[in-house]
């Protein structure tokens, strides 16, 4: 599964220079063989239907195959298939491409136009995802969750388990762990043990030498990335990880307790009350701001005029109901060319748009006298 950075958002905002392909289709995670090749037929009927699509736009059929190789590509690739997301979104344009995995309900979409379309992975920017790391002597985990879904991130920078750091003092003993190899221990003073049974007893400076390690694997994999971090752990495990955690988005709140016993699902129904109640409290400020500039005579309501300030460089905070997120074109088609008169066109460039001038997007279940589109403006 892949985590989209603000960054590689801001890699697809250009226009111009060719044609802009997005392609988006609905996955399975870790299918079986028959799912795997329902996705990889449903990855080639799209594919075919965008090459027509380009065909009866004047472009040659060597220009066509360059673009599109990427495309084939990750069809040819069968051993692909059976480690997907719930959705894979693939952008192309000449000389370059971008392929995620998604945790998110994909349409089975392909947009032909002078922009990528952007509007499905949107919700990737929002705080309705977070990621979990469970803190265990046994077995480190890093979870990708939404309010419905779960499932385990594989992070090879992350070590999974203690002994993945440590090295033991003495082959004969259980009880004790020793020190990380290149590290020495200062003398005196009384060992310091953590952990919920004699068999898990570790010295408090080994426990930090291996948090340290686990920390610096997790800041590694979400440089650039704005999504909530949450620890599930128990007490006294969570309190060293905030002593020497680096990430920045890391919430105060914590699920405390030994993880080994919490189920995939079990963390998150034990997380999403949080995450839900910092989400709430982050949308109705900004809804609350929107306010203030309506009274004020600035603010802005409705596709058009959102696209206008986004233009103009003037949008803080894009602002997209769920439901315009992921609504399709007009006409129904699995591959269409974007219009930017038409709503969806619209929306699209006002994405792009506040990308490029450093503005944020939030999604949120919906807008105040459902409005397609709003924006908090910086002047």
């Amino acid at each position: 599964m892949d985590l989209m950075t603000r960054a590689e958002f801001e890699e697809l905002v250009g226009d111009g220079g060719g044609p802009r392909v997005s392609a988006f289709v609905p996955t399975h995670r870790n299918s079986n063989a028959r799912d795997a090749d329902g996705d990889r037929l449903r990855w080639k009927n799209l594919l075919n239907g965008i090459e027509s699509s380009l065909a009866e736009d004047g472009h040659s059929r060597s220009e066509i195959a360059e673009l599109m190789a990427p495309a084939w590509d990750l069809h040819s690739d069968g051993m692909a298939w059976s480690y997907l997301a719930d959705g894979l979104a693939m952008f192309l344009r000449p000389g370059w491409h971008a392929t995620y995995r998604v945790p998110l309900d994909l349409p089975e979409l392909g947009t032909i136009g002078d922009g990528f379309v952007l509007t499905p992975v949107l919700p990737l920017l929002t705080d309705r995802n977070y990621v979990v790391l469970t803190l265990s002597q046994r077995n480190v985990r890093v979870l990708r969750g939404s309010r419905d879904q779960i499932s385990e991130l594989d992070v090879p920078s992350v070590p999974k388990a203690f002994e993945d750091v440590m090295t033991r003092e003495d082959p004969q003993q259980s009880e004790t762990v020793g020190r990380p190899a290149g590290i020495g221990r200062g003398g005196g003073g009384e060992a310091v043990y953590y952990g919920n049974s004699s068999v898990d007893n570790v010295h408090k400076e080994d426990v930090v030498e291996y948090l340290r390690e686990v920390a610096r694997g997790v800041a590694d994999h979400l440089a650039g990335r704005t999504i909530p971090l949450i620890l599930a752990g128990l007490p006294e495990w969570v309190a060293v990880y905030r002593e020497i955690n680096t990430y920045p988005h890391l919430l105060d709140q914590a699920i405390e307790r030994n993880p080994d016993d919490l189920a995939a699902d079990d963390i998150r129904l034990a997380v999403w009350p949080v995450v839900e109640e910092r989400l709430n409290q982050e949308n109705s400020a900004l809804v609350d701001r929107l306010h203030e500039q309506f009274a004020r005579g600035s603010g802005v309501f409705g596709v058009e005029e959102t696209r206008r300030a986004a233009q103009d460089g003037r949008v803080d905070t894009l602002l997209l109901p769920l439901e315009t997120a992921l609504a399709a074109p007009d006409g129904g088609q699995p591959v269409v060319r974007v219009d930017e008169g038409d709503s969806y066109g619209l929306v699209a460039s006002a994405a792009r748009a506040t990308f490029r001038a450093g503005g944020a997007i939030r999604v949120l279940d919906q807008l105040p006298g459902e409005v397609p589109a709003a924006a908090v403006v910086r002047y």
